[in-house]
C-alpha cells in the first residue's frame, strides 16, 4: 500500500471518528435537554402536589403551613402596594389589576366601575 493510499485510509477513518464524535455529542446534549425538561416537569409536579396539600392543611397547627400562609399574605400586601403605587387597584373577583377609571376587569371581565368611587 502506498503513501498516498494509507493517507486516503486515515483521513477517511479521522472522518468516520469524527463522525462519531459528533454523534455523540448530539446525542449527549439531546439526553441533557431532555433530563432539564423532566426535572421541570418533575419540579411542577412537587409544587402542585404541595399546593395541594397546603389547600387541604391550611387551617392546621403546623410550623411550615403557618410560614407559607404568613408569605402567602406578605405577596398579597405587596402586590396591593404596587397596585396603588401604579394608580390602580385589586379587581374584586380576581384580584388582577385593575387601573383607575376602568370599566371592566381585564383578566376576568367582571365589572369594576364603582369601585373606584368612594
Amino acid at each position: 500500500m502506498g503513501f498516498f493510499d494509507e493517507l486516503s485510509d486515515n483521513i477517511v477513518n479521522t472522518t468516520k471518528d469524527l463522525g462519531k464524535m459528533a454523534q455523540n455529542a448530539g446525542d449527549l446534549t439531546k439526553l441533557q435537554y431532555d433530563k432539564k425538561i423532566k426535572e421541570a416537569e418533575l419540579s411542577k409536579l412537587y409544587e402542585k402536589l404541595g399546593k395541594k396539600y397546603y389547600d387541604e392543611h391550611k387551617d392546621e397547627d403546623n410550623e411550615e403551613i403557618k410560614e407559607i400562609t404568613a408569605v402567602v399574605l406578605r405577596i398579597k400586601e405587596i402586590s396591593e402596594e404596587i397596585m396603588q403605587k401604579k394608580g390602580g387597584m385589586a379587581c374584586p373577583k380576581c384580584g388582577a389589576m385593575v387601573k383607575d377609571g376602568s370599566r371592566f376587569c381585564s383578566a376576568c371581565g367582571e365589572k369594576i366601575d364603582d369601585i373606584f368611587e368612594e
